[in-house]
């Protein structure tokens, strides 16, 4: 029969889990894909860098409607006082009125314009807007695969702290089925107390670190929630199964390309210094002279034309051309100009550095993913060789031809042994994961 004292260790798993079970609201299984999805739906940044994409697609717009007709509609009414005596010239054949009192006015007109020239500043400003909208949409393709990394670090990351919770529970079960055997052997006289008692350490120190390890589960679990927005109390669990075999590298240099050549920052830089270009055009536009198509339909009463005034409506109207020219801006415009051109050497200097940064961090993943690679296979290897070593060791500590400090020993170089392989094997398709990404694509 089972010591009050046994009952307590084979009691551990349970009372370690109490704590996630009592406060978990509900257990969703969640799959990378369908975090990620969860994620860009909730994403407040996403929203934002929209927003400012269709921002910039109104502005081309806007632009663009500098060069329609611009038509221009007034009308009035007026009611004059008839206290002004109108004016009359005598002449020897007789007498007539030249100020005739019309009390009822309304004065009434369309007016058009079209620009005909502008040196191409309208053309030049439409163009550096849509390439900032362009810009605008690489800025939203780049938020997109930071936001993938985020979630993919955050539930590779729990998921790695879930295999190692399981592994340690595991582990405390088995070491407490020996430590009975080992409580039984002290009974009968057959081994120290002392020999128990380091089971119970070992077990005791297990329990410690499977209290970090869920520790960090939870603030994981918590966090990945939140980025996904979803309730903060539900319990998320990865797929044992999910995992998937990562492919084979190619040379270093093909992910540098594919990232020289992909990324959205770079792209973005491509597409500003482009704008900052037809800037530099529009701003040089501002020397040539303003040639528009004017004209204006006028129905008024009493019309000025007619002499003298008649109290009904009639119609004028005039066509023609107006050339404006501010000259001025042929010794005032030199700094715009030049502000235009410091603009676009500083993306240029910014895009280079971007490009060296870039470089730079597709090389660190991808040494990073080749020792995860290196790393797995000697983990499995270490794993094979921890295990046998483990199971002499076992099988001399039933036979009690060993103390159970070999057999600690042997079963903490056993346990490492499986922590590092689940987590190796995550870790390299999460270092993967992070290659294809900082080639600028997606690794879903």
């Amino acid at each position: 029969m089972l010591s009050s004292k046994n009952m307590i260790f084979r009691c551990i798993p349970i009372w370690m889990l109490l704590p996630v079970l009592s406060h978990a609201q509900q257990l969703r299984r969640l799959p990378l894909q369908e975090a990620i999805q969860l994620a860009r739906n909730h994403s407040s940044q996403l929203s934002a860098d929209s927003l400012q994409y269709r921002m910039a697609e109104t502005r081309v717009a806007q632009t663009a409607a500098n060069a329609l007709p611009q038509v221009n509609v007034n009308a009035s009414y007026r009611r004059l006082s008839d206290n002004i005596e109108p004016f009359i010239i005598t002449l020897p054949a007789g007498s007539f009125n030249i100020n005739s009192q019309i009390l009822n006015q309304s004065y009434n007109s369309v007016q058009l314009t079209q620009l005909l020239f502008s040196g191409g500043k309208v053309t030049y400003g439409k163009q550096a807007f849509k390439k900032e909208a362009e810009a605008s949409r690489s800025d939203y393709d780049k938020s997109v695969l930071a936001l993938e990394q985020q979630v993919t670090d955050l539930w590779f990351n729990l998921y790695n702290a879930k295999a190692s919770q399981k592994i340690i529970l595991s582990n405390i079960e088995t070491l407490g089925k020996r430590r009975d055997d080992q409580e039984a052997f002290r009974v009968q006289g057959i081994v120290l107390a002392n020999d128990v008692l380091q089971i119970d350490l070992s077990i005791t120190r297990l329990r410690s670190n499977l209290a970090d390890i869920s520790s960090l589960a939870g603030s994981l679990n918590y966090n990945l929630c939140i980025v996904m927005g979803i309730d903060p109390a539900t319990e998320i669990e990865i797929p044992d199964d999910y995992l998937h075999p990562v492919a084979a590298t190619v040379p270093l240099q093909s992910y540098v390309d594919a990232a020289l050549s992909q990324r959205a920052e770079l792209k973005s830089y491509k597409l500003r210094s482009e704008a900052a270009g037809y800037r530099i055009k529009a701003a040089r536009a501002d020397y040539f002279p303003t040639l528009s198509l004017v004209g204006n339909y006028n129905y008024d009463r009493p019309n000025q034309r007619v002499i003298p005034s008649v109290s009904r409506f009639d119609y004028s109207a005039y066509a023609g051309v107006n050339l404006a020219w501010q000259l001025s801006s042929l010794y005032t415009n030199h700094s715009r100009v030049r502000e235009n051109k410091l603009s676009a050497l500083q993306l240029k200097s910014s895009s280079q550095l971007a490009s060296e940064n870039i470089q730079v961090e597709v090389s660190t993943n991808y040494q990073e993913y080749k020792k995860t690679m290196d790393k797995m296979t000697l983990v499995q290897t270490e794993l094979e060789q921890a295990t046998e070593n483990y199971r002499v060791e076992q099988n001399k500590l039933n036979a009690q031809t060993t103390t159970p400090t070999d057999f600690l020993d042997a079963n903490l170089k056993l346990l490492q042994a499986q922590l590092d392989l689940a987590t190796a094997k995550a870790n390299a398709e999460l270092a993967y994961r992070k290659l294809i990404r900082s080639t600028g694509e997606s690794a879903n």
